[in-house]
């Protein structure tokens, strides 16, 4: 049997929200942070999609729902913030955790003004990161 993208991703998009499945998306230049973090979301019961970079997880929100997102902020050709900005033009309700290992204040108050929910210090505690998916995804 041949399903069309759009049938497929109709179908995928109709059994994660009938089920109750939480989908997440994670934007990450460093290959070794998507994949502690997919393992972690992973064994919370989220179901995971990652990406390398901006353009790739602009995409993929093109292309998929997703309950939640993790955005690092840093990164080459699109950085966290330019891609936080093209996602709320498409929703302003995704919740949306920006990753950063600039402690700072001020990189933390420009993720909250460009629309993220809450905002994660690298290197990242297993915890904490339980702690605020839970409540902002779920």
């Amino acid at each position: 049997m041949n399903f069309s993208q759009t049938t497929v991703q109709a179908l995928q998009n109709t059994h994660v929200n009938s089920a109750g499945v939480k989908r997440i998306l994670i934007v990450d230049d460093q290959e070794t942070v998507l994949i502690f973090l997919k393992d972690r979301l992973e064994k919370l019961g989220f179901v995971v999609s990652s990406a390398l970079s901006g353009k790739e997880g602009k995409r993929l929100l093109q292309e998929h729902s997703f309950n939640g997102v993790l955005l690092d902020l840093e990164m080459p050709v699109m950085d966290g913030l330019a891609m936080l900005r093209e996602l709320r033009k498409r929703s302003e309700t995704i919740p949306v955790i920006i990753m950063s290992a600039d402690p700072t204040h001020t990189t933390m108050l420009k993720a909250i003004d460009a629309g993220a929910g809450d905002y994660l210090t690298k290197p990242i505690s297993s915890v904490i990161l339980k702690y605020k998916c839970l409540r902002l995804f779920s």
